[in-house]
């Protein structure tokens, strides 16, 4: 099997699910999702239909037929329907019973969860962000009172009602959620470029979004963004990539003033750069401030965008540190190890 592009329309992946849980088969193989053109989406499926290439088994015999074609972006799937599952149901149906509905059940790869994380900050949903994080918590947790989840919670005069919360996942302190926490973006102007993760999304707008998912998620978080100073902003959203230096040596100073409880950090780079000068040793002191908030109880995630290996080694020194959690967002794959490790984090 052999598809031809032409260089005028992008190229997508479609897949293909059967509403009667079948298979299907392209040319006599067993096929889920190929790559087609961007254009004409359902009139490319029925050309396949027609000329007996798209099949519900490999002899070839039975043709599907289209329902619909659904989504957007890069990822398209095709409804199809297996007309003889159809007739047959209808045959042994007894009159005035309606449909059943057909659940079935698809293997949700890696794939999937990066388009839908992608669908979210297209949109800049980041509340449903937060709410999808709850799928990626651990089922079991430490639990510092030694409540078994089985038995009836005491409740005394030192366990009051008011400092609980239920949530799917277990009982989670009050207190995680009102925790000083502090936001540091790079305004550089290195984070104006395209994400290599995603190459349509520049990176300002990745951080801008993991920027709301976390003040959304901390009722006493501040913002801030830094590049040759440090300056507090109403939003994520205001912070432009327009900086031509990055002082983060002098941004750390000015935060640990304000004894924050957790410290997240969206940077892109090394952590001091001014052009035409030698920083190593600027960079040095930065990681040395950065271990040092870390040694005075700060909890710190620290997301770096990008591939910069000068980046990777000075940062590179904190994956040491256990109070310190480095997640680099680089490479395909990258999303559902993020999810998992900023699930841990919240």
């Amino acid at each position: 099997m052999s598809i031809l592009f032409s260089d005028e329309y992008p190229v997508v992946v479609l897949a293909f699910r059967v509403r009667n849980r079948g298979s299907t088969w392209l040319d006599g193989n067993p096929t889920g999702r190929i790559y087609v053109e961007k254009r004409d989406m359902e009139q490319q499926v029925r050309d396949l239909i027609e000329e007996g290439r798209l099949t519900l088994d490999p002899e070839g015999r039975r043709r599907p037929v289209l329902v619909s074609v659904k989504g957007s972006g890069g990822f398209y799937a095709a409804i199809l329907e297996d007309p003889e599952s159809v007739e047959e149901e209808a045959q042994t149906r007894h009159p005035g019973e309606t449909r059943p509905v057909q659940q079935c059940m698809q293997p949700v790869t890696s794939y999937d969860e990066e388009r839908n994380v992608i669908r979210l900050m297209e949109e800049n949903r980041f509340y449903d962000f937060v709410e999808l994080l709850e799928a990626y918590k651990p089922m079991i947790g430490e639990d510092p009172t030694g409540f078994d989840g089985r038995s009836i919670h005491p409740v005394t005069t030192r366990t009051l009602v008011t400092e609980m919360k239920a949530y799917s996942k277990g009982r989670r302190p009050r207190r995680d959620r009102e925790t000083r926490t502090v936001v540091l973006l790079d305004r550089g102007v290195s984070m104006a470029e395209p994400w290599s993760l995603w190459e349509q999304y520049p990176k300002i707008m990745v951080a801008r979004f993991l920027a709301n998912a976390v003040a959304a998620s901390h009722s006493n978080a501040a913002v801030y963004s830094f590049g040759e100073s440090l300056r507090m902003e109403r939003s994520p959203d205001d912070v432009e990539p327009l900086g031509e230096e990055t002082r983060l040596d002098a941004a750390l100073r000015h935060v640990s003033l304000v004894e924050p409880e957790r410290l997240v950090m969206l940077t892109d780079g090394r952590p001091v750069y001014i052009d035409g000068v030698d920083t190593d040793e600027d960079c040095e002191k930065a990681v040395v401030l950065l271990e040092a908030l870390c040694r005075s109880g700060v909890q710190m995630l620290i997301f770096t965008l990008g591939e910069d290996r000068e980046m990777e080694r000075f940062y590179g020194q904190l994956t040491q540190t256990s109070e310190a959690l480095v997640v680099p967002l680089k490479t395909g794959g990258d999303v559902v190890r993020m999810m998992c490790r900023i699930a841990e984090w919240f």
